[in-house]
């Protein structure tokens, strides 16, 4: 067999080929479709869906559909928030302009850059003055440095208004999603959970899902969203919802929910199961799919699913990027009312108006194994990167201490799982500001070959830090007992996700669940 499909592929692309009338012709006299080798057939469906994704890239360029500006005076708050939490603005600016200095920074793009973070790049004539005297007080506090009329070389990172940024995939890549995905459906039908379907999820999707819609047991009652349940039975123990990360689903999780089911239900009658709820986040799974749900519509479904099943009180798990669904739901007055209890698992909505979570997973150029696997494999997704391009609304997806406390005073007990290791998150800063109210400065920082990455350091200011709470960082020491408001798991030598890794540390957040499940009938 001679290798016509090299020799057709290359006239076809070469500026010196043969005229497209010519090319039917040729491919037929030299080789016909019929004697195609399969491998040949394999490489022609990749060169289809290559350039399928190179429309496709185009068509994540969209605007994004900005939720409703908010009033002047609830700017002028956040404004306020924002400005009373930073340190050393020359620092933190430094991080959201991709670390460049400050004289590269010009005061277009300073104001280019707040009229994203307040208005979302929808700035108009009449909030021109509102917008000037904003970026006046950031000049002031960046005194005696002055910034330079018209623009610099530094850019501003503005998520939902820069390019959206992905990489190629193979249909190799898709088929081992596909392969994960019946793998993870077939051991959590095993392991006794039911599926739940919709349309959305089970066939307008890519790569197919052969096993969602024929052993589902019910369509869901939200139009956006599927799920897997272990139904609820107990009367004396609060049920379980469970909101997964980016990756590529569920899998990474399958064996912790299980862990968790055992604990809760092994020895249980019939009639006292614990229900446990996971929704399936699918664009930001790997898959190409319809867009993440917006935050009102989001809360709209979870609503209809727990009334769907009777569930009037909750306790609430999330896993990374689970943590900004769970801000959601922490941040409505009507369904927080819900939660009695929260675990969050490396979160990252907490100190998210600090730049290190958007610099470390958006622009950190990377260069070790996990930076590399956090790159293609995550940030460079078409799905998370369109959810993180023109989805990803900051204002909306932050978790202020502030609310935490107010939730804490309600009654509420939360509890937050941090790696010291994390590759997005700088969790030591994190466990400070929960556990000692100190806010960080965010410091740019360069590695041993010279890359630039963030990192948050302990300002020199303290600011407000608790009764009993010292600075020898006692809280990563203390016993969780369950008891208190809010409580840290420190994860000593553990990466972003790798607490569902070891039997070990799975049976602490197992346990976590388990006494919060049990609330205060």
């Amino acid at each position: 067999m001679k290798p016509y499909t090299v020799t057709v592929a290359w006239r076809f692309f070469s500026l010196q080929g043969p005229s497209l009338s010519t090319i039917p012709s040729t491919i037929f006299e030299q080789q016909p479709w019929r004697e195609l080798m399969p491998l040949q057939w394999y490489c022609a469906a990749e060169a289809f869906f290559f350039f399928f994704l190179l429309w496709y890239k185009q068509h994540l360029q969209r605007e994004a559909k900005h939720p409703p500006l908010q009033s002047k005076e609830e700017r002028t708050a956040l404004a306020q928030k924002v400005l009373s939490a930073i340190h050393d603005p020359q620092k933190f600016l430094s991080g959201w302009f991709r670390g460049g200095k400050i004289e590269d920074r010009g005061r277009a793009d300073l104001r280019e850059f707040l009229g994203w973070v307040f208005w979302e790049g929808r700035v108009t004539e009449e909030d021109e003055e509102e917008l000037q005297e904003l970026a006046r007080k950031v000049e002031q506090m960046i005194a005696p440095h002055e910034v330079k009329e018209g623009r610099g070389t530094a850019r501003g990172l503005r998520l939902t208004l820069d390019p959206v940024e992905m990489e190629w995939r193979s249909l190799a890549w898709y088929a081992f999603i596909m392969f994960l995905d019946t793998m993870s459906h077939l051991r959590l039908l095993w392991y006794g959970f039911k599926y739940i379907y919709t349309p959305a999820t089970s066939f307008k999707i890519f790569p197919p899902r052969p096993l969602a819609a024929p052993t589902a047991t019910a369509r869901s009652p939200a139009k956006g969203l599927s799920y897997w349940l272990r139904p609820h039975t107990a009367t004396t123990r609060l049920p379980v919802l469970f909101l997964h990360g980016i990756g590529v689903g569920l899998h990474p999780n399958v064996q912790y929910l299980h862990d968790l089911d055992s604990a809760l239900n092994k020895s249980s009658a019939e009639d006292d199961k614990v229900g446990i709820l996971v929704l399936e986040i699918l664009p930001v799974s790997c898959r190409l799919t319809r867009s993440v749900l917006a935050r009102a519509e989001f809360l709209e479904q979870v609503t209809q699913i727990l009334d769907h099943h009777s569930w009037e009180r909750v306790v609430l798990v999330s896993h990374s990027y689970g943590s900004v669904l769970s801000t959601h739901i922490l941040t409505d007055s009507t369904l927080a009312a819900r939660v009695a209890s929260t675990l969050m698992i490396d979160p990252v909505s907490i100190l998210l108006h600090m730049p290190d979570v958007a610099y470390n997973f958006v622009v950190r150029r990377p260069r070790h194994a996990n930076e590399w696997q956090l790159w293609y494999f995550g940030s460079r997704d078409p799905g998370v990167a369109h959810t993180l391009s023109r989805h990803f609304f900051w204002s909306q997806n932050i978790l202020w201490r502030e609310r935490i406390v107010e939730l804490i005073h309600g009654g509420m007990r939360l509890t937050a799982s941090l790696a010291s290791q994390d590759l997005i998150v700088d969790t030591e800063a994190v466990g400070q500001y929960l556990m000692g109210n100190e806010v960080p400065d965010p410091v740019v920082v360069q590695d041993a070959t010279n890359e630039k990455h963030v990192r948050l350091e302990r300002s020199k200011k303290q600011g407000g830090r608790e009764k009993g709470v010292n600075r020898v960082d006692d809280w990563k020491k203390r016993p969780w007992t369950g008891q208190k408001g809010l409580e840290v798991l420190w994860c000593d030598g553990l990466d972003h996700g790798d607490v569902f890794d070891e039997k070990v540390t799975r049976k602490r957040l197992v346990y976590v669940i388990v006494e919060y499940s049990k609330n205060d009938f």
